[in-house]
């Protein structure tokens, strides 16, 4: 038959194990900003889930209609902004983004040399999905107001952004509704 074995465990393993200190349990910089871009890589995909595949739902309703998870998730990249600000290197990150700006030099040199930082990528990539799904839920409470078909828009949304809200834009016009007001009212002119 079987017999069980104990555990054994070498003794040189057992005097080396100190108990966790504070320092220890305390988080870097570095564990700040990895932890907020995976919450603001992942948490985003479970939004998308909802305004792409149940539109309709009470539970899409529930939490997409208010503003607070695209707050939510603004107030993570707020903390990898504000984290990444105070490492060194930050200086020269804003000197970089200086040339991106300058029209006598390439915008997209400037650009690959930011990518090449990764408390800028660790900034961007956020700003990117949040800015996407800020969008997307702009396209997704203009399909449920005015009755239109957004899941195909709101993929390309995620996935490519921009092209989703032309998607809608074609989709919108294509229908006979007209361009989407996006929160816009006439009203909102004046009128003198």
């Amino acid at each position: 038959g079987l017999r069980s074995r104990p555990h054994s465990f070498p003794s040189a393993h057992l005097s080396n194990t100190k108990p966790p200190t504070s320092t220890s349990m305390s988080l870097s910089a570095q564990d700040i900003i990895e932890a907020g871009v995976s919450f603001d890589t992942f948490a985003p995909q479970f939004l998308w889930l909802l305004i792409i595949g149940l539109p309709e739902a009470d539970i899409t309703k529930k939490i997409m209609g208010p503003i607070a998870p695209i707050v939510g998730l603004a107030l993570v990249h707020f903390t990898i902004v504000a984290v990444a600000a105070a490492q060194e290197g930050a200086l020269d990150q804003v000197l970089i983004f200086q040339e991106v700006f300058d029209p006598s030099l390439s915008q997209l040199a400037g650009m690959q040399k930011l990518f090449e930082i990764p408390n800028f990528v660790a900034e961007e990539w956020p700003h990117v999905l949040i800015w996407d799904l800020f969008v997307g839920r702009q396209i997704w409470i203009d399909g449920q107001e005015r009755g239109i078909n957004t899941r195909l828009s709101l993929a390309f949304c995620n996935f490519i952004g921009p092209p989703g809200l032309l998607l809608h834009v074609a989709t919108c016009l294509i229908t006979g509704k007209g361009l989407p007001p996006m929160g816009y009212k006439d009203d909102m002119v004046n009128k003198d």
